[in-house]
């Protein structure tokens, strides 16, 4: 406290340090603790916030977080301009996440100098869970907990843009299930989306980390496959498929087995939008549920696929 500071002021200050349930801080222009909240040390594993003084964010968080929070400090003592409400993240030993939301504003001395900064932190671990669970509801299917439609999309779009810049290839597969409705209304809706899970399941083993599989209604599934060398790849791709789904599922009162319709949809030859992609896919899976699901999938000509591969 300033020399000038009242006992009262004093009295005050400390019993703001003690009590807050935020932490608080405040650091000199090396990045040094000058003085930490109970709060904070406590939250750090350390009984008295003296055993804090003059350790850095390197110290207590290690280099990755430290460069972080550096930039932010220097930023608010060199432009002598507060941060406010910023975000920030670190990975606990446990290895969860912690998420806080602080303010930074610069510290001053008698003549107006920049000296440090104060900061003020509060951790919003139960706010971020929440919005991140939000966040899935708005792009995942609940039932299978694959991307949903919107989701779908906008994967899409960026594979549009990378494919475009890098003059590379990539398919949009459409599947729709052949008998789903005959079981879903035989044995009911619980045993349906059991066996929907099951095929999100295998359709997700059938293909690399970096595609996407996503269910977008009912019965039918889209999947984008990206970076292909040839639309063959796309071909060899949904007749794995049609193998992984040809075994019986273990259902409630007996095994189940269902085939599907696949058509292909391959950029940059059967489309250059979203829209026309998942369109020419769309109708080459209804051809080739007309023609009773044949060996190689159709393309959007309703004529087998026969690019190499």
């Amino acid at each position: 406290m300033p020399p000038s500071a009242s006992l009262t002021d004093v009295f005050l200050f400390n019993s703001l340090m003690e009590t807050m349930a935020d932490s608080i801080y405040f650091k000199d222009r090396q990045g040094r603790l000058l003085r930490v909240s109970r709060k904070m040390a406590r939250d750090l594993g350390y009984a008295d916030p003296a055993e804090l003084v003059g350790k850095t964010d390197v110290d207590l968080f290690g280099q990755e977080f430290a460069q972080r929070t550096m930039l932010d400090d220097s930023r608010v003592m060199e432009t002598d301009q507060p941060l406010i409400g910023l975000t920030e993240s670190r990975q606990l030993a446990s290895g969860e996440v912690n998420w806080t939301l602080t303010s930074k504003m610069p510290l001053h001395d008698a003549a107006g100098g920049v000296v440090g900064l104060l900061g003020i932190t509060r951790e919003i671990n139960e706010l971020k869970q929440a919005e991140i669970a939000l966040q899935g509801i708005a792009t995942h299917d609940t039932l299978a907990g694959l991307p949903n439609r919107f989701l779908m999309f906008d994967r899409l779009n960026q594979l549009l843009i990378r494919a475009e810049r890098f003059a590379t290839s990539f398919a949009v597969l459409f599947i729709d299930l052949d008998g789903f409705k005959r079981i879903n209304d035989s044995r009911g809706h619980d045993v349906g989306d059991l066996l929907l899970r099951a095929v999100a399941d295998r359709l997700s083993q059938s293909v690399r980390a970096a595609d996407t599989v996503a269910r977008i209604g009912g019965d039918e599934f889209v999947i984008l496959l990206e970076a292909l060398r040839a639309g063959g790849d796309a071909t060899a791709v949904a007749q794995k498929i049609h193998g992984a789904l040809e075994k019986p599922f273990a259902l409630p009162g007996g095994a189940a087995k269902v085939t599907v319709s696949i058509g292909i949809g391959v950029y940059p030859e059967d489309g250059r939008d979203a829209d026309v992609l998942l369109k020419a896919a769309d109708i080459a899976m209804y051809r080739a549920k007309q023609k009773g699901a044949p060996p190689r999938p159709v393309g959007p000509s309703g004529a087998p696929d026969t690019r190499p591969g």
